[in-house]
């Protein structure tokens, strides 16, 4: 049966979803959002109902899949209700405020038997493909390296407080590891799976909670250790497409490297993400440069496939909960100046 989309949240984050969903001839048959300006572009090229409450979109019995694209702190509340209701859901990063709430929304996904995907869509860039694909050949694990350092139009190496900037932790609960970290975490984790413990440091802004540097080390019961960091600054020109933003992932192995090198999140379509494969049996380096694409289209069109053959895919609500244990612990172990075990919980 062919899914039939309610879309929640028309903010700056839903052009991503609505042109994928164009894309793949999707039914987007009901549309909310609190503020009926910014919805009508997607109500008009939809011919869709709008609404400005959510819970009559969760009632329309048209609807058959939710996405869920509003701030983080509304995502728990929104994502029960619509698998109470019996829908397939779609959920923005990041997936819930904390551990807790994560841990309930895994557990009211696995008693509604529906269909659960959060977005972490840089899974989809074709250089991570090939490099999820490469990395059995690397042999055992002995480092890596993720960062992700982006420029959010300030210095904010030199601010005395982060009053103006209130409204990013009123609406994310948190800055630089909430708002930057949470996909390379999820990054981190796919390629990795789950460290035992970690430790971490985070740098506020004096006389606030805006984390604006977050310094980690990922701990694995094998030996691995991964050194993690996200930051905003203030740098132009760095990162690998000179425009300051850089992120990058380095996994050595016994047989080799691979090196993934990501581009500027919304505007993907300049340039494709870069990988380097290094072989050390032939002692050659392969750098494959695959042509630019907008991995929200393609996380787009694999969650469609998945609805329309009632299949499970990733990332699922398990992989939610992953990113929000790991920012919490982030947080627990700055706070407490100390490694923190992780709790998975029995999933």
């Amino acid at each position: 049966m062919k899914p039939k989309f309610g879309i929640i949240g028309c903010g700056n984050i839903s052009r991503f979803h609505f042109n994928g969903l164009e894309k793949v001839d999707a039914d987007v048959v009901h549309i909310v959002d609190i503020n009926e300006e910014v919805a009508k572009p997607y109500v008009d090229a939809f011919g869709t109902r709008f609404s400005k409450d959510y819970k009559e979109l969760i009632a329309d019995a048209d609807v058959t899949v939710v996405s869920v694209l509003t701030n983080g702190k509304y995502h728990k509340e929104i994502c029960l209700a619509a698998l109470e209701e019996g829908k397939d859901v779609i959920c923005e990063k990041t997936m819930a405020d904390n551990a807790s709430e994560a841990e309930r929304m895994v557990q009211a996904a696995k008693a509604s038997g529906r269909l659960f995907f959060v977005s972490y869509m840089k899974r989809f860039f074709p250089a991570v493909e090939k490099a999820k694909e490469l990395l059995p050949g690397l042999g055992r694990l002995f480092s890596a390296q993720v960062r992700t350092y982006q420029n959010w139009g300030g210095n904010f190496y030199e601010l005395e407080n982060a009053d103006e900037y209130d409204y990013i932790l009123n609406n994310y609960g948190g800055a630089v590891v909430k708002c930057a970290a949470s996909h390379m975490i999820d990054m981190t984790l796919n390629f990795l799976g789950r460290p035992e413990s970690l430790y971490s440091c985070i740098d506020y802004v004096p006389n606030s909670r805006f984390d604006r540097k977050a310094t980690c080390l990922f701990e694995y019961k094998n030996g691995l250790v991964v050194s993690f960091e996200a930051a905003t600054h203030p740098l132009k020109r760095i990162g690998y497409e000179r425009n300051s933003w850089d992120e990058f992932i380095q996994i050595n192995g016994v047989n080799g490297r691979l090196e993934i090198y990501t581009v500027m999140w919304d505007q993907p379509e300049n340039n494709g993400a870069l990988l380097i494969h290094y072989d050390n049996e032939r002692e050659s380096c392969t750098e494959y440069r695959f042509e630019a694409v907008n991995p929200f289209d393609i996380q787009t069109a694999y969650f469609y496939n998945c609805l329309v053959k009632r299949e499970q895919g990733h990332p699922d609500a398990i992989d939610g909960f992953n990113v929000d244990v790991i920012i919490e612990a982030i947080q627990a172990s700055a706070r407490r100046k100390t490694s923190v075990k992780l709790d998975w919980r029995s999933f």
